[in-house]
């Protein structure tokens, strides 16, 4: 084990005290005071170890050898004084003009030979139908299940739409990779309103879950515990994510879906959601300015970026927005900012501070009659 020069010094120290209290102690307790003494300095020489010796560099257990230290030299310096022989023995470039050679790392990229990158097949999703361009509905594919009044119906049709960013011609390998299935549509749940009556026109709600994933027992309690109004029935749509922030061109699928096969009133949508949802919504909003009538986002998380940039988006839209001042999920800040940059700039907005309020209460939100009144009573462009 290497030793710094310090310590080196305080062993001798250390040795010359014991020799001279060994030689001239007889006292056994004047001998056991003076080992101890000198243990404790044998102890603390030890520990300066580390911080004593750097004026030497530290060495492991296995001694380097000579060649492998000229190796180590040779990766690690840009270039080093060998001769024309030794140069192109060792794969380096002379440079004449410096009498030096230079290696691999030191050669300009241009004329540094670089392997061909490995083909092989190109992963696909796990959905064969291709998206339209855009911001233009995509056809479900598939039929949709019996509508029943007053029951949940599960589509799933969209899944086999594929909403990637590749290209592919006909001569492209491909392989399917289950693991992005986030890049196919929603999968989707439909509440038909009790007495449901194809002749007649209904209020949608769009309501998009919290989290990362979908929690369906926790959202179907959710949407179920929504207040509905008996006079004014409406139909109310959850769809499942399963990438970080909502898809606005998945999410206008999901709504075209619907008025492909229930009767809606276009001027009665209404955008909600919770935490990531609350996030999406201002997303979704903002990238379909002009197909909801309100918007309802509750708690809206403020990552992964500022969601402050979409306010002149959606600004000409109704807001009914709250948070909780100690939420620790969710900006309580970057919410009531972004309720005052659409105050200035002319939107009709409610925004419910709750003080000392968590990440939470959302239902006493969906289930108040006035709350839910309040978003039911606006109508697209009015």
């Amino acid at each position: 084990m290497f030793e710094s020069r310090w310590v080196r010094h305080y062993y001798r120290i250390v040795a010359t005290f014991l020799n001279t209290t060994l030689n001239n102690g007889n006292n056994s307790c004047q001998y056991m005071r003076s080992a101890a003494f000198a243990l404790t300095i044998l102890l603390l020489s030890c520990s300066i170890v580390g911080c004593a010796s750097d004026d030497e560099p530290e060495a492991s257990e296995e001694q380097i050898s000579d060649i492998e230290r000229e190796d180590v030299w040779e990766e690690t310096n840009e270039s080093t004084t060998i001769t024309l022989e030794d140069c192109e023995g060792r794969g380096g470039t002379w440079i004449e003009e410096r009498e030096e050679c230079s290696f691999d790392s030191d050669r300009p990229e241009e004329e540094t030979e670089r392997p061909e990158e490995e083909t092989g097949p190109i992963a696909v999703p796990p959905c064969n139908v291709t998206a339209t361009e855009g911001l233009n509905s995509t056809a479900n594919p598939s039929s949709w299940p019996e509508i029943q009044a007053g029951q949940w119906l599960a589509v799933d049709g969209l899944t086999d739409i594929s909403y990637a960013s590749i290209e592919l011609d006909n001569e492209s390998e491909t392989v399917v990779d289950e693991r992005l299935d986030y890049e196919c549509g929603y999968t989707y749940s439909v509440k038909v309103p009790a007495g449901y009556n194809a002749s007649n026109e209904y209020p949608l709600f769009l309501y998009l879950h919290g989290q990362l994933l979908d929690s369906v027992f926790f959202n179907n309690m959710m949407t179920n515990n929504f207040h509905m109004p008996d006079d004014d029935k409406y139909i109310i749509v959850r769809p499942s994510k399963l990438e970080a922030d909502w898809d606005p061109k998945k999410a206008l699928d999901v709504l075209e879906d619907i008025k492909a096969n229930m009767n809606v009133d276009d001027d009665r949508v209404y955008l909600t959601g919770l935490s990531m949802g609350g996030r999406g919504t201002f997303i979704v909003a903002a990238a379909l300015p002009d197909y909801f009538a309100a918007i309802m986002p509750l708690t809206p998380h403020h990552e992964p970026y500022s969601y402050l940039p979409l306010a002149e988006e959606i600004a000409h839209l109704p807001v009914w927005m709250s948070h909780g001042t100690n939420d620790s999920t969710s900006s309580y800040d970057m919410a009531a900012q972004m309720a005052e940059n659409l105050t200035n700039l002319g939107a009709e907005i409610e925004f419910q501070t709750v003080i000392g309020g968590e990440h939470g209460g959302w239902f006493a939100i969906y289930s108040d009659p006035e709350i839910m009144q309040w978003m039911l009573s606006h109508t697209r462009g009015e």
